[in-house]
């Protein structure tokens, strides 16, 4: 399928309608306004960029109710249930810009509480610190300010724990006589000391200190003694624990406005989004004018809106010099749309590319369910998708993850039931206890292929079957790799390179199949019709040497190129059996209480391992499953066709990330 085709859109229209015009094209939502194109010499004078001096202002206002609802979140966080969908307001309710200035009061109140909390925290903190500082000291009876009197000076310090004390005082003896060392306290690091000397000798015994690690500790900012200053900073602490958590209370109460605040950042974030859609605008005194993408679907709606209004327009298809700038929408339905997440996360299609989703979809919900390839866990990938869906009702990506759930997890279900996995063997272990032979599902009879009898329920483990499903993953990877290859030649017919598509392309699968026909006994006549072709090819794609380098070059490149492609997907057997094989340990490990009938302790130990083991293996083959899906559409499928490196189609739309819109 094409992707949708694109009309370039010029209008001009009269400066005083102007934003109801881009009022109305955002209610549209199919419009994307772009950047001014450059303008010649002679209209750079009389054309100018349109003026957003709200734009700035509206910014920091979505910011500053951002930031009140991340402190009311942090103090309070919101009751919603993790299904819960969020609260739809009608279009007109999300666009009213009346309450903003309520909201704008709300927030500041939060912010200004949150503030005083900041200032609370600091103080505390501070407090702290000082209490820390007096603790060693609290035994000194002594006045902390106090600390010289007419002849004689007081100092406090600290030595290393390891520091003999002995003989810093002894040398203090020496050098100033009247003075005395007093170890007040230690902790495992420090002793907390203070030297009481006369005043002419006070800098001689500092000195002799100093030589053996004294380093001073000043505590004249406190008044009284330790002990004193200890208690009143136990009071302060106490008071500003009380004083918070009134200031806490006070800013929990305002968790009535949360959806206040959040419909305003709503409200704000469109009315930037047109704000910024408004600054791509050129501008006379009396006019405006601008470009922009419109889908050729919606031309007819859009000429409904602008014949309402004094304005000039015109639209006309891009020429393929545009082409690497035309926005790239896809054409989804309620199938592909799911399979936009894949898409996007490799890389939009080019606009003369193809909308890969359809192609997409029916692979990747194949391999995942077979390399998941169980009943159960695909029976929970379905449930959790459909509540997801319908309970959540989610936007964007997470909209597109819960299909994806659905489509994945109803592949694996299905094809769970045809392979007999339903937490891998867990109905015939059980049944063992019993000694019963238990079978889920039942027979559902056999597909004979010449002398090959395959029974179903598929048992991925028994005999020759690992086999079989390795053959019949490589014959899935060859249907993949065909039509791969088959949109690669359409695209290349499409842009007239006809000898490159039916030559080069199409020349090795015309060998492959005279391969399978010469086996079959019918003669090399189709294999010498594909290497003719091949050849041909590099000789009309080429010029001079290039048309010998290019010869061994396509023969090297194809054949290990497709070999490689076509080993790749024996991942879809490798993956299925491990998930199969590790569910069966565990249900066999599980078991062991059981060996010999049902036993109460035997049943725990069962519904330990199986509650472990089949989390663990549900997990990882969920992770393993999708990662290799990914790698087929990625590598092997896109490689051979897929044209990347488009910009994504961003109109001007009414969004919104706190609530839902009521549809009309």
């Amino acid at each position: 399928m094409s992707i949708v085709a694109m009309k370039k859109l010029r209008l001009i229209g009269v400066r005083s309608q102007q934003e109801k015009i881009l009022r109305e094209l955002m209610l549209l939502g199919c419009v994307q306004i772009n950047e001014p194109e450059e303008l010649p010499e002679k209209l750079k004078e009389k054309l100018r960029r349109n003026s957003t001096d709200r734009l700035g202002e509206n910014r920091q206002k979505q910011i500053k109710l951002q930031n009140a609802l991340d402190v009311l979140n942090e103090y309070s966080k919101e009751k919603r249930g993790l299904l819960s969908p969020l609260p739809e307001v009608e279009l007109n309710t999300l666009l009213d810009e009346g309450a903003l200035p309520a909201d704008l009061e709300i927030a500041d109140q939060i912010l200004s509480l949150n503030a005083k909390i900041n200032s609370l925290n600091i103080e505390e903190s501070r407090m702290i610190a000082s209490r820390e500082a007096l603790l060693p000291w609290e035994s000194l009876s002594l006045p902390l300010e106090k600390v010289r009197t007419k002849n004689c000076v007081v100092s406090f310090g600290v030595f290393p724990l390891a520091q003999n004390i002995d003989e810093a005082r002894q040398e203090m003896y020496l050098e100033a006589k009247e003075a005395e060392l007093i170890e007040v306290s230690a902790d495992k690091n420090t002793r907390y000391c203070m030297l009481v000397a006369m005043a002419d000798r006070h800098d001689k015994a500092l000195q002799a200190l100093r030589n053996h690690g004294w380093s001073n500790v000043n505590l004249t900012e406190y008044k009284g003694t330790a002990k004193e200053n200890i208690s009143a900073i136990d009071l302060r602490l106490k008071a500003l624990a009380q004083e918070r958590n009134d200031v806490i209370a006070e800013l929990v109460s305002c968790s009535s406005k949360r959806f206040d605040l959040q419909l305003g950042v709503d409200t704000l974030s469109n009315i930037i989004s047109g704000e910024e859609d408004a600054a791509k605008l050129l501008n006379t005194e009396s006019s405006f004018t601008f470009s922009a993408w419109v889908p050729k679907p919606n031309e007819a709606e859009l000429e409904q809106i602008l014949k309402k209004y004094d304005c000039a327009w015109e639209t006309a298809d891009p020429v393929p010099e545009e082409y690497p700038n035309v926005p790239v929408k896809l054409k989804n339905n309620s199938f592909t749309s799911p399979f936009n997440l894949v898409t996007e996360m490799y890389s939009m299609p080019a606009y003369n590319g193809l909308d890969p989703n359809p192609w997409i979809a029916p692979f990747f919900a194949l391999f995942f369910g077979i390399m998941y390839g169980d009943m159960a866990y695909g029976l929970i990938l379905l449930i959790a998708g459909l509540l997801i869906k319908y309970k959540a009702k989610p936007k964007g990506g997470m909209k597109n993850m819960s299909g994806l759930l659905i489509i994945g997890g109803t592949s694996t279900a299905i094809i769970g039931f045809f392979t007999g996995g339903f937490f891998g063997d867990l109905i015939p272990q059980i049944g063992k206890w019993f000694g019963k032979s238990w079978i889920f599902p039942f027979h559902m009879g056999s597909i004979t292929l010449g002398s090959l009898t395959i029974d179903f329920p598929f048992d991925l483990i028994v005999g020759n079957n690992p086999l079989y499903l390795l053959i019949f993953a490589i014959c899935l990877g060859v249907i993949h790799l065909a039509v791969g290859v088959g949109l690669g030649m359409y695209l290349k017919i499409k842009d007239g390179e006809w000898a490159d598509a039916l030559l080069n392309d199409l020349s090795w699968w015309v060998m492959f199949i005279g391969v399978g026909l010469m086996v079959l006994g019918f003669g090399k006549t189709v294999l010498f019709i594909g290497i003719a072709m091949m050849v041909i090819g590099v000789f009309v794609t080429n010029k001079g040497i290039k048309r010998v380098t290019g010869l061994f070059g396509a023969i090297y490149n194809g054949a290990t190129g497709y070999l490689g492609d076509f080993l790749s997907y024996s991942r879809l057997m490798a993956l299925m059996l491990a998930g199969a094989v590790i569910a069966s340990v565990f249900n066999q490990l599980g078991s062991l209480g059981n060996t010999n009938g049902m036993t109460v302790i035997g049943t725990l130990l069962f519904i330990f391992v199986f509650i472990i083991g089949h989390a663990l293996n549900f997990a990882l083959n969920l992770i393993g499953c999708f990662v290799h899906t990914l790698r087929l559409q990625f590598l092997e499928f896109f490689g051979k066709w897929y044209r990347d490196g488009g910009k994504k189609f961003r109109p001007l739309s009414v969004d919104a990330k706190y609530v839902n819109i009521k549809e009309d």
